[in-house]
């Protein structure tokens, strides 16, 4: 029998009724005394528990009925259906409300209600004893929220259901479900009440006046068997299946959407464990964990990355960026396309991804941004990235609608094959030297203009080691080198009249009774004078200056074994050997690479020394330099002598030598040294460097000395031209009292050119790119600068783009 009521007192008007019913079917209803009502809400349940206890009707909680140490154990319908029978039929005649009877039922398997249905069938037809029976005792089940699964029973003339529908528009209750766990999280019960297994939710629901309108569950029963409850018109269910979820749906901290892997949950627990959700502000938590307010910012970002190594910090970042940016910044997508916190995926990411996607300047600058800062912490990207960055830069260079300049765009300071690129590149003349000043500044520094200030006569140096230079990165011989080595050491005469201008280290440096300390470089050449002259330079900040820069010769052969005693007797006890560029170059290596380990080895070298700068005015000095040329040269295979360094230099013990321009003669009158880039006996072997002969970059040597104290110099400076034109656009100073350590330039329409000394005192720049609207040229010599102004004749008139308007 099936009844509706819209009161509470009509309910119990009708419960009035039915207990006291005199009329047909009275005995039957005193026979079984099982009532269901059923209720929308548990705000009407309580109520109704409220008006049941004013009329004396007890409440009898379920909770007592599980036994002990089985807090978790669901009751099987069987079992409840057998425990609420036992418990029937041992009352005494009083009216009883077995709650809650539906925070267990509504949890039984409801495929097509058949455990639920069993259950109700069941205990409809359970019989109260005989002194209950006279007493007409009922027994009322309360069912809450289930009104489909009770739907079936409704024309049963069997069973008696009384439904309460009070017209109120009651909230649900939102119930957070998880397995076994809070995952640390504190504060939960100023806005949850918690129940952490089957007993405790049996327990909330005897009276429920204290259930907050959210609650936390995290029995493993219900929540295994959550999914049976549905449809529900009680509860609103938010099933966490792990912590991420637990943080976002269940608590609402708004966390992010993002998928979370298996690795990643460990760290989302660390994070819970964290927080307390009283007080919890996700910005707050991350700027105080990091000290930063400023991780908006892709510098900042990669800063922090480095600086918090362990892997929950990094986790936290890329989950916070993530969340804040998403895909609208190129290291957001980045971040999204990681599984791990690994360095080295991140920053592979980072270099790779940009070529699948749109070309955007905005894009290319934020992934220059952040690749330059990981170069600064000598990042290591994966093998199978750095194979895809070259093969997309040369594909990039080689198209003809981007081209090299282009292509320059996505180079970055962060790969060997980058590097490898741009040497190549700079090589072959496709890309201008200053474009490298940024990506590379160690080949920029490399190639500049050598510019020492050297006696009218031997001024050819500067071009001959600009051309030994342009040749070394270009991989073969250069027209003009080759035109310069064929000239000065085109006989023994010949090279003897240029050789014999310059003066051994040991006499250019005997009786510098000022010099505390000699550093040795085994093998440097003073094509590296340009490149060290930069390292030092960064130094000044320390106080440590380049005071002098003097060139000396290496006695013949220019090896090690000839030219250490020298040394040695120069710098007595005071000398030290550092960096090794000499075994360096005998060992066989691949174009460009060993540009690039050189000039980490001369790099290091020289900083070794600088960092543990203690005041001292030292030398560094060479015994010999290497020439990288005599791989491209000939093998002259000379019958009846015994080669040596690569067939640099070789030996003879058969009577007189005969006189050659091929090779010199050393006082010996046994050794002979290649005057050219032709080897003695075989071919010099590819990518090996040597010494030995007797070519300008083998025989000639720095020697740079470095002090404390900052060099006062007063210059007398010139402009001895003022009128350029397209026909000369070169602009000619006079320079004196120049040291042998300063290298004028002049700055023109913002770019730099060198001056090259043409005369005693006079120096020439290179060819200006000359606009008519810039007259001002400024001349720079280290800290000094001064400033001209200029008369432009180009002989080109301007259109006029507006004339007509």
């Amino acid at each position: 029998m099936y009844r509706v009521f819209d009161s509470l007192e009509s309910l119990y008007a009708e419960m009035a009724e039915d207990k006291n019913w005199k009329g047909v079917e009275s005995t039957l209803r005193n026979r079984y005394p099982l009532r269901f009502v059923l209720f929308e809400n548990f705000s009407d349940f309580h109520d109704f528990i409220d008006k049941c206890s004013y009329h004396h009707v007890h409440v009898q909680g379920l909770e007592g009925w599980m036994p002990d140490g089985c807090d978790e154990q669901l009751i099987t319908y069987s079992q409840l259906a057998q425990w609420i029978e036992d418990y029937v039929k041992h009352l005494p005649y009083n009216d009883y409300v077995i709650a809650p009877f539906s925070e267990i039922a509504r949890f039984y398997d409801n495929k097509n209600y058949a455990e639920f249905d069993s259950l109700v069938r069941t205990i409809r037809l359970i019989e109260s004893s005989e002194c209950a029976q006279q007493g007409h005792q009922r027994i009322y089940v309360p069912i809450i929220g289930m009104q489909g699964k009770m739907d079936r029973f409704k024309n049963d003339p069997n069973i008696h259901i009384w439904e309460y529908l009070s017209g109120k528009d009651q909230q649900n209750y939102r119930l957070i479900l998880t397995r076994g766990t809070t995952y640390g999280v504190k504060g939960l019960k100023l806005q949850y009440t918690l129940c952490e297994n089957l007993r405790q939710w049996i327990g909330l629901w005897k009276d429920g006046n204290e259930v907050k309108e959210q609650i936390i569950c995290s029995s493993k029963t219900i929540f295994d068997n959550a999914h049976h409850a549905r449809p529900d018109n009680a509860f609103d269910y938010v099933i966490c299946e792990n912590i991420l979820q637990f943080l976002n749906d269940g608590l609402g901290l708004g966390l992010g959407d993002m998928f979370s892997s298996e690795e990643d949950l460990p760290y989302w627990e660390r994070l819970a464990s964290d927080i307390d959700v009283s007080n919890f502000n996700f910005d707050a938590y991350i700027n105080g964990r990091f000290n930063t307010y400023t991780l908006i910012d892709e510098k900042d970002f990669i800063h922090t990355w480095f600086e918090y190594s362990d892997g929950f910090s990094r986790w936290l970042l890329r989950v916070y960026y993530i969340l804040k940016h998403k895909d609208h910044t190129y290291l957001g997508r980045a971040l999204s396309a990681c599984a791990t916190q690994s360095t080295a995926e991140l920053f592979s990411q980072l270099a790779t991804q940009i070529f699948d996607e749109q070309f955007d300047e905005a894009t290319l600058l934020q992934r220059q941004c952040v690749l330059c800062e990981a170069s600064k912490h000598h990042v290591q990207i994966t093998e199978q990235a750095e194979q895809k960055i070259q093969t997309k830069l040369i594909s990039l260079a080689e198209n003809p609608e981007i081209g090299y300049d282009g292509a320059l765009k996505y180079v970055t300071t962060l790969t060997s094959s980058e590097r490898y690129l741009l040497i190549e590149w700079l090589g072959l003349q496709k890309i201008e030297r200053e474009s490298v000043k940024e990506l590379f500044p160690e080949l920029y520094y490399y190639t500049a203009p050598l510019n020492l200030g050297l006696d009218e006569e031997n001024i050819w140096i500067n071009t001959y080691f600009d051309a030994y230079r342009q040749s070394k990165i270009s991989n073969s011989i250069t027209a003009q080198l080759s035109q310069i080595i064929k000239k000065k050491n085109a006989s023994v005469s010949s090279f003897e009249l240029w050789v014999n201008s310059f003066k051994t280290v040991k006499t250019l440096l005997y009786g510098r009774t000022d010099i505390d300390v000699f550093y040795w470089i085994d093998g440097l050449g003073i094509d590296w004078i340009p490149f060290i002259t930069h390292v030092i330079e960064q130094r000044k900040v320390d106080g440590v200056y380049l005071n002098e820069i003097h060139i000396g010769t290496a006695q013949l052969p220019t090896t090690t074994s000839i030219n250490k005693n020298k040394l040695e007797e120069l710098a007595s006890d005071a000398l030290h050997k550092i960096g090794d560029i000499d075994a360096y170059a005998h060992t066989a290596k691949c174009f460009p690479n060993y540009i690039v380990e050189e000039m980490v080895k001369v790099k290091e070298a020289i900083e070794s020394v600088l960092a543990q700068y203690n005041g001292k005015k030292i030398a560094f000095v060479s015994d010999h330099g290497i020439s990288y040329l005599a791989q491209y040269g000939a093998g002259l295979n000379l019958a009846g002598i015994h080669a040596e360094h690569a067939g640099r230099c070789a030996s003879t013990g058969k009577g007189k030598i005969s006189l050659d321009d091929r090779y010199v003669v050393v006082d010996d009158g046994k050794t002979i040294c290649s005057l050219n880039h032709d080897s003695l006996s075989s071919k010099t072997p590819k990518g090996q460097g040597a010494h030995g002969g007797a070519t300008p970059e083998e025989v000639l040597v720095p020697i740079l000395i470095v002090s404390s104290q900052k060099n006062a110099t007063c210059y007398s400076v010139r402009l001895l031209n003022d009128e350029l034109t397209a026909m000369s656009p070169m602009v000619l100073y006079s320079i004196k009292g120049l040291s042998s350590v300063d290298h004028p330039k002049v700055i023109y329409n913002k770019v730099e050119y060198q001056l090259h000394k043409v005369a005693d005192d006079m120096y020439e720049s290179a060819r200006l790119n000359l606009l008519d609207s810039v007259t001002s040229i400024t001349l720079v010599i280290g800290e000094y600068s001064k400033s001209d102004s200029l008369i432009i004749k180009t002989g080109v008139k301007e259109d006029d783009l507006f004339g007509d308007l």
